[in-house]
C-alpha cells in the first residue's frame, strides 16, 4: 500500500497551475475508491468533499488525545481555533500507517524535506505516474512518447532555472531532447541535440534565466529560450537517420555525423567521414567536425576506421590544422589495437612531441609509446624530444618514460643521455609506481652497458630496498647489481640492506639481490661474510639463478663451511650452469 496526501490549489485541474498540467481528478479518486491505497487531502479541504477523501480533522480526529492540541473548539463559522502546519500534518498520516509501502505528497509547496516523504509538484508527479516511477501498477502507466513521437525516458514542466538545472544535471549523457515552448504567442517543438543553461544568463542575475539549445538538424543555429517560456523539456533517443536528414551540403554532413558519432559512434558509416576528409573543396571546420567524428568512431571501432590512415598521415603533414589533435588521438587508438599500423608513421608522429599545445603533445607522446613497444629502432629519432618532456615534467612525461624504456630494449647506448633525467624520475616519489618502474627498467638497461652512469644516484636507489612495490623494490637492487659489475666499492656500504632481500617471497628481487652480493664479495670478502649461511641455504633455492649466485658468492667467500652442500649441487643439480658454478666453487675453496 503507498499513503498519498495531495494539496488541491495548483495541484488538482480543478484548480490547476496557469502555466503547467496538474493532476487529474479522477487520478485522486481512483487511488482513493478503486485502488488500495491511502490518500487524504492536506490543503485546501474543498478536495476532501471533491474527492470523497479523508481532510485535515479526520486525520487529528484519529488522534483524539491530540485534539485539542491541534483544533482546539470550533468556532460559530464553522472554523477551528488552529490547524496544523502542513508538514504536521504529514506527520499525522504517517503515524496513522506506520507499515506503508512508500509516501508520497503532492503540492506546489516545497515539502522535499518533509522525513519520509516523496515529494513531487503536480507538474512532476504526471510524468512521473505515467513512466512508472512511482508505482508500475497504476492504471496511467504507459509508454512514454514526445508529441514529436520519439520514446522518452524522462520529462519536466521546469517551475524554475533551479529545477531545470537539476534536472539537466541527472541526464548529461542524453542523446537528445525534444523542447515545447512558448514564442511569441505560438507554441514551437524543436528536436536538439543538447541543451544547457546559458551561461551568460547564469552569470548576470539581472537578466532571465534561458536554456541554450543545439538543434539536431545540422542546418539549424543555436538558440535560447526563457526559462519560463519552456512547456516541456523530455529526454529522447534521435534514430541515427535524422542527424543527416536534412543536410544539404558536406559541411552540414560532417557536423551531423559528429553529433551522431558523440552519442551513436556504432551507427556512423567511416566511409562517409572518409568521403568528406578527401574532399579538396571544404573548409577548415567541415574537416574538424570529420575528424572529431572518427576520432569518436576509433573509441568503439578501431579496426574499421585503419583504412583512414592514408588521409591522417596527408593532414599531419598539414602545418597549423587545429585538429591535429583528433588526427592524433584516432592514429593512437588505432595503434592500441593494431600497433603495426602506425609504425609508418613514426617520421610524420615525431616532430608533433615538440608541440607547445599540451594535448597534441600528450597525444603524439603516446603514439610514439605504441610504436616503440612494437618497432624500438623506429622511435629511436624521438629520444631528444622524450627527454625534453621528461626534463619539462609536462603531461606526458609518464608516455615519454615508457616509450624509453622500451626502446632501451635494443638499443640502450642511445638512451645513455637520458640517463640522468631517468633517474630523477626514479628518485620522484609524487610519480606513479608504474612510471618509476618504467624509469627503473629504462636505466637499468642503460646500467648493465655502463655501470659508471648510475655512481651518482646509488645512494638514492638504495632508498627503494625498503618500497612498498616489490617490482620498483626489485628493480631498484638491479640497477644496484649493475653497478657493482665494476664499482664493488660504491654498492659495499650498502651490503647490511642488501643481505635482507636475499630472502623475501619475490624470486627475482632474490636473483637481483644475491647477484649485487656475489659481486661485492669478489673485491671486499671481509665484508659479506656474515652473509655466509644465508647463501649456503639459497643453494637449495628454487630458482637456479639463485643458487647460480650464491655458488659464486661461496666460492669468492672460501666459504668451508658450505663444501658439502657445493658438493650436492655439482654433483646433482638439475641445471647445468649450476653444476658448472658450484665445481667452479669448490675449487677455489680447495685452493
Amino acid at each position: 500500500m503507498l499513503l498519498f496526501a495531495f494539496d488541491r490549489d495548483w495541484t488538482v485541474d480543478v484548480n490547476p497551475h496557469p502555466r503547467h498540467d496538474a493532476v487529474p481528478l479522477e487520478w485522486v479518486r481512483h487511488l482513493a475508491h478503486e485502488m488500495p491505497h491511502a490518500v487524504y487531502a492536506i490543503g485546501n479541504q474543498t478536495l476532501a468533499a471533491e474527492a470523497a477523501i479523508l481532510g485535515v480533522v479526520d486525520i487529528v480526529g484519529r488522534h483524539p488525545d491530540n485534539w485539542d492540541e491541534w483544533l482546539g473548539e470550533k468556532q460559530p463559522d464553522g472554523r477551528y481555533e488552529q490547524f496544523p502546519l502542513r508538514r504536521e500534518r504529514l506527520s499525522l498520516i504517517a503515524d496513522l500507517h506506520p507499515d506503508a509501502d512508500g509516501y508520497v505528497v503532492v503540492d506546489d509547496l516545497d515539502l522535499s524535506g518533509v522525513d519520509g516523504w516523496d515529494h513531487y509538484h503536480a507538474w512532476e508527479f504526471v510524468p512521473a505516474v505515467k513512466q512508472g516511477q512511482i508505482h508500475s501498477d497504476l492504471p496511467w502507466v504507459r509508454d512514454i512518447v514526445t508529441d514529436g513521437g520519439l520514446p522518452t525516458s524522462a520529462g519536466i514542466m521546469p517551475s524554475d532555472a533551479s529545477m531545470l538545472s537539476s534536472f539537466l544535471d541527472d541526464y548529461t549523457d542524453a542523446a537528445g531532447f525534444e523542447i515545447t515552448y512558448i514564442d511569441d504567442g505560438t507554441e514551437r517543438k524543436r528536436l536538439c541535440h543538447d541543451v544547457s543553461m546559458d551561461a551568460v544568463a547564469l552569470e548576470r542575475p539581472s537578466i532571465a534565466p534561458a536554456l541554450q539549445c543545439t538543434p539536431l538538424a545540422p542546418d539549424s543555429d543555436q538558440f535560447t529560450v526563457p526559462v519560463d517560456a519552456i512547456e516541456l523539456l523530455s529526454v529522447v533517443e534521435p534514430p541515427p537517420e535524422l542527424y543527416t536528414a536534412d543536410a544539404e551540403t558536406p559541411a552540414e554532413e560532417a557536423l551531423g555525423l559528429r553529433r551522431l558519432a558523440s552519442t551513436h559512434p556504432k551507427e556512423v558509416r567511416v566511409s562517409s567521414l572518409l568521403s568528406i576528409l578527401d574532399r579538396t573543396d571544404g573548409d577548415r571546420r567541415q574537416d574538424e567536425n570529420a575528424l572529431r567524428a572518427l576520432r569518436q568512431v576509433a573509441t568503439v571501432r578501431p579496426t574499421e576506421c585503419t583504412p583512414a590512415i592514408p588521409i591522417l598521415q596527408t593532414l599531419l603533414a598539414e602545418e597549423g590544422r587545429s585538429a591535429q589533435v583528433d588526427v592524433l588521438a584516432t592514429l593512437r587508438t588505432i595503434g592500441d589495437t593494431d600497433p603495426g599500423a602506425i609504425v609508418p608513421l613514426a617520421d610524420d608522429i615525431v616532430p608533433y612531441l615538440d608541440s607547445n599545445i599540451l594535448s597534441v603533445r600528450r597525444e603524439a607522446t603516446r603514439c610514439v609509446a605504441t610504436i616503440a613497444n612494437e618497432c624500438p629502432e623506429d622511435a629511436v629519432d624521438a629520444i631528444p624530444a622524450l627527454t625534453a618532456i621528461i626534463e619539462d615534467e609536462a603531461n606526458s612525461l609518464p608516455h615519454a618514460v615508457y616509450a624509453l624504456s622500451r626502446i632501451s630494449r635494443e638499443y640502450p647506448e642511445a638512451v645513455k643521455p637520458v640517463a640522468e633525467p631517468l633517474g630523477e624520475v626514479i628518485l620522484d616519489d609524487s610519480l606513479s609506481d608504474t612510471v618509476r618502474l618504467n624509469a627503473t627498467a629504462g636505466l637499468g638497461r642503460v646500467v648493465g652497458e655502463h655501470p659508471s652512469i648510475a655512481v651518482e644516484i646509488v645512494d638514492d636507489v638504495a632508498t627503494l630496498f625498503s618500497a612498498e612495490n616489490p617490482q620498483l623494490r626489485n628493480n631498484a637492487i638491479a640497477l644496484i647489481g649493475d653497478v657493482a659489475i665494476i664499482h664493488t666499492d660504491v654498492v659495499e656500504p650498502y651490503t647490511e640492506a642488501i643481505a635482507p632481500l636475499l630472502t623475501v617471497d619475490d624470486t627475482y628481487t632474490r636473483i637481483n639481490a644475491s647477484g649485487a652480493l656475489s659481486r661485492v664479495a669478489d673485491d671486499f670478502p671481509e665484508s659479506v661474510a656474515h652473509v655466509t649461511p644465508t647463501f649456503i641455504e639459497l643453494l637449495s633455492d628454487d630458482d637456479p639463478r639463485v643458487r647460480e649466485n650464491g655458488c659464486w658468492a661461496l666460492g669468492y667467500l672460501s666459504a668451508k663451511e658450505a663444501i658439502s652442500e657445493l658438493e650436492d649441487r655439482a654433483r646433482g643439480d638439475d641445471n647445468a650452469d649450476v653444476r658448472k658454478r658450484a665445481s667452479w666453487a669448490l675449487a677455489q675453496i680447495n685452493q
